[in-house]
């Protein structure tokens, strides 16, 4: 006879069964998404394993790039910027590249000045006010321009006694009293004036107040663009860059040549040949691999 105890075993008989297939199911379930989990984490690792040796065998091919290009440097270079007296500036963001410019710069035969690195602070529109009221304190009877931009008006100052010829008693003044307020650094003898400049800079400025440092930079090159054959190497024409600003702009084109790539060879190769260009055939352009570039490098005509 059926009775309410029968009822209950079997009642407690399913429970038992169902926990039991549940138990089971659920781990049929972990043992196959253990095995799927497995397998995607060795594809990921054998993935990972081959970008890494993508990227050994870039960085070596680019190695060797950068070897072959330093190996044929003197043929193409060489007497393009003979007796001619360089002066090479650099932003913080260029500093590591300035190395290998001054050398191919030397290679195409120029006398290098500098380098001579202006500061954060120079860029630091908190400081315009007073790089300002330094710059017309050093030059109270100089041409300058009419504004309440530091960095541009020191810039001009600058431009000035580097690349024209003021008395060596005037551009010792300026750079020791600029160096002296920590806006640059530079060599104890900077004699004579230069033939040209090259502005060497690296990624723009991204955070405290970019747009103001940037344009620092690009009013840099601008008023040196002003006074003299003038180059500007960076490392690309990303948003923001001094490359970018440059090649987007037809008055600034025309006083300054851009050169992407600057981190390489091939970059440094194409500045000296960009500023040789600028002070022997009075030309410019935008040269590299990045946006904006007339040509990778200039014509040799």
């Amino acid at each position: 006879m059926i009775n309410f105890r029968y009822h209950v075993i079997s009642l407690a008989a399913v429970f038992v069964a169902l926990a039991v297939g549940a138990v089971f199911g659920t781990a049929a379930a972990n043992g196959s998404a253990t095995d799927v989990l497995s397998d995607s984490l060795n594809a990921a690792h054998k993935t990972n394993e081959q970008l890494r040796e993508t990227t050994e065998d870039l960085q070596t091919e680019a190695s060797r790039k950068d070897d072959f290009i330093n190996d044929t440097a003197p043929s193409v270079l060489s007497g393009t910027l003979a007796n001619r007296r360089i002066v090479v500036l650099t932003t913080p963001s260029g500093r590591d590249h300035a190395e290998g410019v001054i050398g191919k710069l030397g290679v195409a035969g120029a006398a290098v000045i500098g380098p001579i690195d202006l500061q954060e602070s120079f860029f630091d529109p908190q400081n315009s006010l007073n790089l300002l009221e330094l710059t017309h304190r050093i030059a109270a009877s100089s041409a300058l321009p009419g504004n309440s931009d530091g960095a541009e008006t020191a810039s001009a100052l600058l431009a000035a006694v580097l690349l024209e010829a003021p008395p060596s008693a005037h551009r010792a003044t300026a750079i020791s009293a600029y160096a002296g307020a920590g806006y640059l650094t530079a060599p104890e003898q900077l004699d004579g004036a230069a033939d040209g400049a090259v502005l060497v800079t690296g990624a723009p400025y991204v955070d405290q107040n970019p747009v103001k440092r940037n344009a620092a930079i690009v009013a840099v090159a601008a008023q040196f663009g002003l006074v003299g054959p003038t180059a500007v190497a960076g490392t690309a024409a990303g948003d923001g860059s001094a490359i970018r600003t440059l090649r987007g702009d037809e008055q600034l084109t025309a006083r300054a040549s851009t050169i992407d790539g600057v981190a390489g060879a091939q970059g440094q190769v194409v500045t000296a040949l960009a500023l040789a260009e600028r002070i022997t055939a009075d030309r410019g352009g935008h040269y590299g691999t990045a946006n904006g570039a007339d040509d990778l490098t200039p014509s040799r005509r």
